[in-house]
Formats: structure tokens, C-alpha cells, sequence
């Protein structure tokens, strides 16, 4: 940690993030976001640069950091290095911008502000040990009820681990106000692109699309939002 901003190997596991006292204290649910992902024993093993080359369209790491907007350093064979946002890595199903003799170095994100809240939220058919069915992230910051700075990844509902550029976008130098959740889930439900498969039919994952992305202004602003602001 250094100027404000974290460098993560590659081979970090997520339970080196666990166990990482400083980073706990900017994010307060960082435990309860993991305890999420996975098994405790592939907790003890899995590395972030892994789940990143996985390119799993439903990877909990990469959503994770997609939200954080963070930038990936890569190395080649000759030690020659070069940063790229994460965001564009993808680039369709299980493809990526990594080049023969190329490895996944750091990972670099900005720590949050004392006006930034992050939240990650997933369903799946058990609450945990299980694939994601749709998982999204969000990070969020404001001042006096202004959005300065927003992004939301989403899982599940493209080729490829989404960040959702055209939401994120939308909700950034607006007044936070449920008309702007609502007309931002418009944006949103353009933006992706579900499949129907064994997790569930493309109206179903549109559908925890929507409550997914509900639930993160209702979980990080519960003075200003109700579960029942957002029953349609």
C-alpha cells in the first residue's frame, strides 16, 4: 500500500485478502463479501491472477476488482512490462489480452475514500461452496448526495466478467435518488446480454440483475433506501 493505492501479486490467494488486516479496514465487509467465494480450502489456494485467466464470465475475484476499476500489470518473457484496466482484458468468451509468454503480474487498484462504499453481491442455488448464478459488484462515491465516481460490475449475464461501462457512467455527477436507481436499471438491462443455460433462463438472470442491483444502494444507503422502495 502505497499513495493511495494497493499492488496485489498475482499469486495473492483470497485468503490472503482475508487475513489482511489494513485492507479490512477500508473495506468493513470485506470477511462477509469472501466467506462468498468458494471453499475455504480453495480460499487457502486459489490465486487472484488464476481466477483472472479463468476468464470465467461468473468469476467473484474478477467482479470483484472489475467494481474496484483496477489495472493489471503483465509481463512478457524478456521482463518487459505493461498496465492495462482490467475492464479491457476481456475481450469475448474465454479470450484475453495476454500474449504467448505473457503472465499476469500485480494487480493495482485505488483504495477507497472516506466517501467511497463497496458492496458485492451473489446468488447462487446454495448461499455458499457453489458458481455464481448472477454476481455484481459496486463502488460508489458521494458528497452531499452527489455521485462522483461509480462503478458496477455484473457476472452471469454476458461472454465475458462485465463492467458495465454505460451504467456506471450514467449514475456518475447525478443526485443519488430512487428515480436514478430505476432509469439506471434501464441502462443496465440494455447493457447485458443473458444467456438461458443450466444457472437459470436469460429472464431469470435479467430478473437478479435488477434485485442484485437494487440491493447494493440498499445495503451501502439503508437510511435512504427500503426493500420495499424497489417492489415493482
Amino acid at each position: 500500500i502505497e499513495d493511495n493505492r494497493c499492488t496485489l501479486g498475482a499469486g495473492t490467494t483470497v485468503t490472503e485478502l482475508w487475513n489482511h488486516t489494513e485492507l479490512n479496514s477500508y473495506f468493513p465487509n470485506l470477511k462477509k463479501h469472501l466467506k462468498l467465494v468458494s471453499s475455504e480450502q480453495i480460499r487457502n489456494m486459489a490465486s487472484f491472477g488464476g481466477n483472472f485467466v479463468n476468464a470465467s464470465p461468473i468469476g467473484d475475484m474478477t467482479i470483484f476488482f472489475l467494481a474496484l476499476n483496477s489495472d493489471i500489470s503483465i509481463l512478457n518473457q524478456n521482463g518487459k512490462e505493461r498496465t492495462i484496466a482490467l475492464k479491457d482484458f476481456y475481450k469475448g468468451y474465454k479470450t484475453f489480452d495476454l500474449k504467448e509468454g505473457e503472465l499476469i503480474k500485480n494487480i493495482i487498484f485505488k483504495l477507497p475514500s472516506e466517501n467511497t462504499k463497496f458492496n458485492f453481491e451473489k446468488v447462487s442455488k446454495r448461499t455458499h461452496l457453489d458458481i455464481a448464478s448472477v454476481n455484481s459488484a459496486i463502488s460508489i462515491s458521494t458528497k452531499d448526495n452527489c455521485i462522483q465516481e461509480a462503478h458496477v460490475s455484473i457476472g452471469g449475464v454476458a461472454a465475458i466478467p462485465k463492467y458495465l461501462h454505460k451504467t456506471s457512467s450514467f449514475l456518475t455527477g447525478k443526485q443519488l435518488s430512487l428515480q436514478l436507481i430505476l432509469e439506471a436499471n434501464a441502462v443496465l438491462q440494455k447493457e447485458i446480454s443473458p444467456i438461458s443455460d443450466v444457472r437459470g433462463s436469460s429472464d431469470y438472470k435479467r430478473l437478479l440483475a435488477r434485485q442484485l442491483f437494487f440491493a447494493h444502494f440498499i445495503e451501502l444507503f439503508p437510511d435512504q433506501f427500503k426493500l420495499k422502495d424497489f417492489v415493482q
